[in-house]
């Protein structure tokens, strides 16, 4: 016995109606989809959204995990996907780069992992985020 007998009633009656599952409307595909929790959680839905945002803004997947209880492997692949899809543009505030710049100057002999850490942010956001404070520092001096 199937251990989702809805689900395998949905795909029995889509294999009855329609034959093989490349037949199958998209419409039905979505609700089976649904059904088995498989819908394509990547896309740009709202709550996603709002993930891609922390994501962007350098939050490690521990702590957008915790705050938004979505698994560590969710936040991993989707932080991939946008990485491989060149999507992964980090941003910042104002109020975090001025946050990034005291603790560069208030940290013996900082590294971006050790910053990262204290920061509780992603090691490539204050390394970008480091190479921007750079630059309008040398813009500013010109």
């Amino acid at each position: 016995m199937a251990r989702n007998s809805k689900l395998m009633d949905l795909i029995n009656d889509a294999e009855d109606n329609y034959g093989k599952p490349s037949n199958w409307p998209e419409k039905v595909t979505e609700k089976i989809n649904a059904k088995a929790n498989r819908i394509n959680d990547y896309e740009h839905t709202p709550a996603n959204e709002v993930l891609r945002h922390l994501i962007c803004h350098g939050y490690t997947n521990t702590q957008i995990t915790l705050d938004k209880q979505k698994s560590s492997g969710y936040i991993q692949s989707l932080r991939k996907q946008m990485k491989n899809n060149g999507e992964l543009h980090f941003q910042a505030t104002p109020d975090e780069l001025i946050q990034l710049a005291y603790n560069v100057s208030h940290i013996n002999r900082p590294n971006n992992q050790g910053i990262a850490r204290v920061m509780g942010r992603d090691k490539d956001w204050v390394r970008c985020m480091r190479k921007k404070l750079r630059e309008t520092a040398n813009e500013t001096r010109r």
